[in-house]
């Protein structure tokens, strides 16, 4: 039987185009792998193969317009991918986990779908800029018409040529050039044509700086490691790149919450937790939604305040379902 370890633990971020999954151990926090899709079950598998043991602590940092029925569902996808201590954060909470709470930050979290400029300053948001219009998404666009038009590639479906001009994109942050369909592309082709929109994006950094005066400047986001992203808001205000910003602060949460004074009652309670939720996934069909969510609201209470009443009333509650579903 395999033993509980409650300080193997990983914070996830699930981006609009690939989730990246950190650890916290001594050694700090580290972006342990990034997956194309957000799956729960690859990204615990991942963290696994990490640690070389089972990973039952997980924390997830969902962007502020997620809702609360999608915040259930991650939480419900997370039962089912084995996560025992699983929490739900605002992604702006984790990333204060990391910051110095002492001292004001620009924080850019240069994305796929948008950019997004935050002042934290003593553990509070100050301000919150979305710039929509310079973002990765954007960056593939202009870089699949300009493709297009090069290499008279009419006759390729739009969302197929994305997709190319997106690897290739990525491909050209570690190396010089790619060749590709016979010809070989330069990182100075897709720098030239992004250079304006990266301008535009520091001219909004160059604004909020001045009313805020911030004391340290990060950068971070999938588009953050593209060279030129970096070499201009690194020389205008000497930005400090954190790769993976808030799956990190996830992974510390995640640690926290693995710390536990009283394991042998915690143990217990998520031994019985386990037993609950098979028996709610085998009522799965039977439920409705405002069952399910009562429930899983139960399940975060139990697990986040260790409280047994909770508990038994988990279980009256699915004694109830059962005893109503067994009655038709």
């Amino acid at each position: 039987m395999l033993t509980e370890n409650l300080n193997a633990s990983a914070g996830i971020d699930p981006g609009s185009h690939s989730s990246k999954i950190a650890c916290s151990d001594s050694n700090g926090e580290k972006i342990i792998d990034t997956l194309k899709n957000f799956n729960l079950i690859e990204l615990r598998e991942a963290a696994e193969i990490f640690f070389d043991e089972p990973v039952f602590s997980c924390v997830v940092a969902l962007p502020s317009g997620y809702t609360n029925r999608q915040r259930d569902d991650i939480i419900f996808l997370g039962r089912k991918a084995g996560f025992k201590n699983l929490n739900v954060i605002s992604s702006n909470e984790a990333i204060n986990l990391v910051l110095e709470t002492s001292s004001s930050s620009l924080v850019y979290d240069f994305g796929a779908s948008r950019s997004e400029i935050k002042i934290f300053e003593a553990g509070k948001i100050l301000a919150d800029e979305i710039i929509s219009d310079v973002s990765g998404n954007e960056f593939d666009k202009i870089f699949a018409a300009w493709l297009s038009e090069r290499f008279n590639l009419n006759l390729i479906a739009p969302q197929v040529l994305l997709e190319h001009a997106e690897k290739i994109k990525i491909t050209l942050s570690s190396e010089p050039s790619v060749s590709w369909r016979g010809v070989e592309i330069f990182r100075e082709d897709f720098e030239r044509l992004i250079f304006f929109m990266i301008k535009r994006a520091l001219h909004t950094v160059e604004r909020m700086a001045k009313i805020f005066r911030p004391q340290n400047f990060i950068i971070t986001g999938g588009c953050a490691g593209i060279p030129t992203v970096k070499k201009i808001f690194c020389e205008k205000f000497n930005f400090e790149f954190i790769e993976g910003l808030i799956a990190k602060g996830a992974a510390l949460e995640a640690r926290r919450l693995s710390k536990d004074n009283k394991p042998h009652e915690r143990q217990e309670a998520a031994a019985k937790i386990r037993e609950l939720r098979a028996k709610i996934i085998a009522l799965e069909d039977f439920l409705t939604r405002p069952q399910k969510d009562r429930l899983y609201f139960l399940f975060r209470q139990a697990e986040g305040i260790n409280d047994p009443n909770i508990i038994i009333l988990m279980e009256n509650l699915v004694r109830e379902m059962q005893e109503a579903r067994d009655e038709l």
